[in-house]
């Protein structure tokens, strides 16, 4: 008998508290039964879990629940570990305090709890710090600033060092804006510059590497008035060499989503207006394979960068597909409905689909998948779900497997979700389809740029045409042969569809 593998494990943050479950059966364990908790994370690794319960923030060796630090900051509301677990940063709620506005971001040491350094940080959207693979530095931002700090010292002054790092400059008059790539220690000289106009935001989709970014920029109006949601466009950088080039779109309207393969050579993005487009591109920025059109809008690879997960969550009805990266062929389909959380499990196997408050305050619990066996647990909460995550792993806990064949259930699962044909009375059958709201107008025949000898030709060879096909038509009393033989086939295929 085979050696059982290494066991994936899921962690809840709920109204009855935080715990831990482990394989995709399991029964949780509670860490925590408070049901004031209001954060929690796992580190890099995944060995560290730290959360807040309302009265302190704690930090737990997960494997032996050994208690690592114990930190007095109720008001905690997030928190961010460094990638070596020597650090723990908090964030809470800007207050003033005596007309005086309290720090509100803190970092502190693991080890014994000390407090290194504070300060006032309002902005929610862009307060994480980041530190470098092995914390040498450590990177925080301010409106139209970045600071770098030793990561040993974050409170020490400023100084150079950040290996790379992309900012966006927005246009004023009349300029354009610019997306650029910087790396240490030359910070006055951008390695890699893109100008581009009709940009308001924008959006950087590092690869895992670092050695290209991809910029989906937007503005906050459409002047053509095509769209609700402004211009978007994409581009890619190249971080090493400072090229640049426009990811070409072929549909217009939105980019939901952009993400990288975990090798860093390809990516998926998402775009155009419902039911929008998904095209995989490698880099350089070429069309590996179109994956038609449908509601989607989310992607994501495994881990191991076998299977692409392409979904449609928020306003559409959350199906969900799974396409083999080997040969580009689905595998299987899922419907999972109000999801509001996605996330692969390390072992590339299996992913999470959450309901959770307080984005949906009914109906709160998770599904567990299998990517060839469909639905394989659901978990309901009588009460609130916060928060789910899985336990991250180190690289190599979970072994790349060759992919698994697709159980029966999956299979009816697929099937039955398959585009249902339209029906048509018997009256239509035999006629063209009507055009489709989002179908591609067909081109029409350029005669603006022929010559007037061409065209000549072309109007003779059309009224041709015309007089055969009145020269045929002219036994009206008998049914044409010719047009009913070539409806049969439609009319029988139409009838097998029923």
């Amino acid at each position: 008998m085979a050696a059982a593998g290494p066991e994936i494990v899921l962690a809840a943050r709920s109204s009855d508290g935080i715990s831990l479950t482990p394989g995709v059966e399991g029964s949780p364990s509670f860490l925590t039964k408070h049901n004031d908790c209001k954060c929690m994370t796992f580190s890099q690794a995944g060995d560290i879990l730290a959360w807040c319960d309302g009265t302190n923030v704690l930090v737990h060796q997960v494997s032996t629940g050994v208690k690592l630090c114990e930190i007095p900051r109720p008001r905690t509301v997030d928190l961010v570990l460094s990638p070596r677990q020597t650090y723990i940063a908090l964030w809470e709620n800007y207050a003033v305090r005596d007309d005086k506005g309290e720090d509100n971001f803190t970092v502190f040491r693991i080890k014994d709890g000390q407090l290194l350094t504070s300060c006032v940080a309002k902005a929610y959207s862009n307060w994480k710090p980041q530190w470098t693979a092995d914390e040498r530095l450590f990177v925080r931002m301010t409106t139209n600033t970045l600071y770098c700090h030793p990561g040993d010292n974050p409170s020490a002054p400023p100084g150079e060092g950040v290996l790379r790092f992309a900012a966006f400059q927005p246009g004023k008059k009349g300029a354009p804006s610019a997306a650029r790539v910087y790396s240490e220690p030359n910070f006055q000289n951008p390695i890699a510059n893109k100008s581009f106009y009709k940009a308001d935001k924008v959006d950087f989709y590092w690869n895992k590497s670092g050695s290209a970014v991809l910029v989906s920029t937007q503005t906050d109006t459409d002047t053509s008035g095509k769209s609700y949601y402004g211009e978007t466009n994409l581009y890619y950088i190249n971080s090493r060499d400072g090229d640049s080039m426009t990811v070409s779109l072929d549909k217009g309207g939105p980019i939901h989503d952009c993400h990288w393969a975990p090798n860093g050579k390809e990516f998926a993005v998402c775009f155009g207006v419902i039911p929008s487009k998904v095209c995989l591109f490698n880099h350089r920025c070429d069309v590996i394979k179109d994956y038609g059109t449908g509601p989607r809008n989310f992607l994501r690879y495994s881990p191991h960068g076998n299977i692409l997960c392409i979904a449609g969550f928020g306003n559409l009805q959350g199906d969900l597909e799974f396409w083999s990266r080997e040969d580009h062929k689905l595998m299987t389909r899922a419907k999972a409905w109000d999801t509001t959380y996605f996330e692969w499990a390390p072992d590339s196997r299996h992913v999470i689909t959450a309901t959770t408050a307080p984005r949906l305050k009914v109906d709160n619990g998770y599904k567990i998948w299998h990517y060839a066996k469909g639905l394989v647990n659901e978990v309901k909460f009588d009460k609130e779900l916060y928060q789910v995550q899985w336990q991250p792993a180190p690289e190599g806990k979970f072994p790349k497997r060759s992919l698994s064949p697709i159980s029966d259930t999956a299979r009816k699962a697929t099937e039955s979700s398959a585009k249902k044909q339209v029906y048509r009375p018997p009256g239509a059958r035999n006629r063209p389809a009507p055009p489709k709201l989002h179908d591609e107008p067909k081109a029409a025949a350029d005669t603006a740029n022929l010559s007037k000898t061409a065209l000549k030709n072309a109007k003779k060879r059309a009224a041709k045409k015309k007089a055969a096909e009145e020269a045929t038509a002219a036994p009206a009393a008998a049914p044409a042969p010719t047009a009913s033989a070539s409806a049969a086939p439609e009319a029988q295929a139409d009838t097998s569809k029923k």
